[in-house]
């Protein structure tokens, strides 16, 4: 089985312990390849240029949705199980050092999309309207906000892991950040 993998989701091959598959972009040309692992919202698109190919979209805006999707992948026989339960466990102890981080946090946030929700919650924090607004940076529109906590979202100097672990570490950081200057 031909496996293409896109180049923001190279570290997935790592974690499955995936030896033999090529970096594509399948969102636009054609890539030959039986089995296609993209970012999620994008199957639609792909299937069009590829519609012999099996698509597996990737969620990874949290540790939880990461390992969902070495589970699914594990399921579904793509990579080395053992590799896949050590990444799995490895993955899950981040989260618990990270989620630490947070436990002192009594901080009320109010995060302004779908994705940032689903990381504020991971990270349990408490959900109010009148908490501290988050925003991601692309809805950002450059103006002084105050009272906004501004989660850059796409940093891609960083790997797939450490994306995540740095979305969480933003988060936190700014509370204190935060609380320090207005208590």
């Amino acid at each position: 089985m031909k496996v293409g993998v896109t180049k923001m989701y190279r570290e997935i091959a790592d974690l499955i312990g995936l030896r033999d598959y090529k970096i594509v972009n399948p969102y636009k040309e054609k890539c030959n390849c039986d089995f296609l692992i993209i970012s999620k919202g994008y199957k639609e698109i792909v299937k069009k240029l590829n519609p012999n190919a099996e698509i597996f979209e990737v969620r990874s805006a949290t540790f939880k949705d990461l390992i969902e999707t070495l589970e699914e992948l594990k399921r579904l026989n793509i990579g080395d199980e053992k590799k896949i339960n050590n990444s799995i466990e490895s993955l899950k102890n981040k989260e618990r050092e990270i989620k630490k981080l947070s436990k002192n946090l009594n901080a009320k946030v109010n995060p302004k999309t779908e994705f940032v929700k689903r990381v504020v919650k991971d990270l349990d924090l408490e959900i109010s309207n009148d908490g501290i607004s988050i925003i991601p940076d692309y809805l950002f529109d450059g103006k002084k906000m105050e009272n906004i906590i501004i989660l850059k979202t796409h940093n891609y100097n960083l790997g797939l892991v450490e994306r995540i672990e740095d979305r969480y570490l933003q988060i936190i950081n700014k509370l204190r950040d935060f609380y320090e200057r207005t208590h």
